[in-house]
């Protein structure tokens, strides 16, 4: 009876233990905010612009921390389309001032910059809760198992558990 519940009991920490993801490499990131800018600190690294997160952040492999990611990453090249688009008409109106009113420009200047706004708040908000999701998985406490030999070949078996305060 005793030897059959060690069992179970062995067998359910090895399936655990062996379905983890290698996270000894990953660090926590850490967001510094001043009135200049935001600066991320990985690895006791300043990174300044948030597009160099993106190897920790994928290497997790985490769907919500991806996805997080991506929708940033996606966000920020629609405001580079929109802030092209409006640097291009901005030069059509000085060569062709007469065929362009200064009601349309403005329209389409404070449309552009109200886009523009919404979504860099959008997307810092998709990026935070990415950094935020991948410390809470990354800090989360790890059980480990393992089998060995030892020279005179026989068993050994190390358990461990990591637990961050």
């Amino acid at each position: 009876m005793k030897i059959s519940v060690l069992l179970i009991f062995l067998i359910g920490f090895c399936a655990k233990s062996f379905a983890q993801i290698d996270r000894k490499m990953l660090f926590p990131i850490e967001i510094k905010q001043n009135f200049l800018g935001t600066k991320f600190i990985y690895d006791r690294q300043i990174i300044e612009n948030p597009l160099g997160l993106q190897i920790p952040l994928l290497q997790l492999r985490d769907t919500e921390v991806n996805l997080g990611y991506l929708t940033f990453k996606k966000q920020r090249k629609t405001v580079q389309v929109v802030s092209l688009i409006s640097t291009g008409f901005s030069l059509y109106t000085i060569f062709n001032r007469e065929k362009v009113s200064s009601g349309t420009y403005w329209g389409i200047f404070g449309g552009t910059v109200l886009i523009s706004g919404y979504l860099n708040i959008k997307s810092n908000l998709h990026l935070g809760k990415a950094i935020k999701k991948y410390n809470e998985v990354i800090s989360q406490n790890k059980v480990g198992l393992v089998f060995d030999k030892s020279p005179d070949n026989q068993l050994i078996l190390g358990f461990g558990v990591s637990h961050n305060f």
